[in-house]
């Protein structure tokens, strides 16, 4: 036999006997559920989690709607397409809201130990600041008059950033409770919304709620002190001893 096909040969079945004989350097990958969710544990892993799906979503519905805006109306007929954009965005608001309510856990105890420090030193003196902001009949629109009062409200805030900010809204008996609750809370977001815009700090522990109809009002009438939504600012230092 050939001298070098018999070297040949025996490099062959050395190797093979080798591979056979070696660890296996195959990646384990029993552990990459196990790594995945550490990544998603905790509050922080939520926050990043959902902060990188809403973008990516909000990407990819952006992108299908650029195309189908860049396309002639009657030459496009795409309606998976268009239902996929709605879904992705939907789904990237929902993504958005779960990363910030992670992000605000993460933020609680640092608010505490804050409030806390402003408690030492918020004047007795000082009590909460409440302005209550009207509306017309059915509408969430905050009225060019009561911008004031949102403006003054956030004043006293940055005097005292550290508070707890509450918002009520509230309906008259018009209409059916389910329907009342629902505006309720639209106004409760226009005005929470404003008054983010006005600049509230960081730090501020804010409460939305949609009380609808006033407790104990008779029904189906109108009545324009309870077509509104109350903004309380209490600093902590008075908040937190009930006064």
């Amino acid at each position: 036999m050939n001298r070098h096909f018999k070297l040949a040969l025996l490099g062959s079945c050395l190797l093979a006997v080798a591979a056979c004989a070696g660890p296996n350097r195959e990646p384990d990958l029993t552990n990459i559920q196990t790594n995945v969710d550490k990544t998603r544990e905790g509050d922080f892993g939520q926050f990043l989690y959902n902060l990188v799906e809403a973008e990516n979503k909000a990407q990819q519905a952006d992108d299908i709607k650029a195309d189908i805006d860049s396309a002639a109306p009657y030459l496009y007929t795409d309606l998976p397409l268009r239902q996929k954009g709605v879904r992705l965005a939907e789904e990237a608001a929902e993504h958005r809201r779960k990363a910030e309510e992670a992000f605000n856990r993460i933020l609680d105890p640092i608010r505490a130990r804050l409030a806390y420090l402003e408690s030492l030193h918020v004047p007795q003196s000082v009590g909460p600041q409440k302005v209550s902001l009207y509306f017309d009949t059915g509408s969430s629109r905050i009225r060019a008059e009561d911008k004031a009062k949102l403006e003054e409200a956030a004043n006293f805030l940055s005097q005292y950033p550290i508070a707890h900010v509450q918002i009520d809204g509230y309906t008259d008996t018009q209409g059916s409770a389910g329907a009342n609750k629902a505006l309720a809370r639209r106004r409760a977001s226009a005005v929470a919304e404003a008054f983010k815009k006005l600049g509230v700090p960081l730090s501020t522990n804010t409460k939305i709620v949609a009380v609808g109809e006033q407790p104990g009002a008779p029904e189906n009438t109108k009545d324009q002190e309870n077509r509104r939504v109350d903004l309380l600012v209490a600093p902590h230092g008075t908040y937190n001893k009930g006064q």
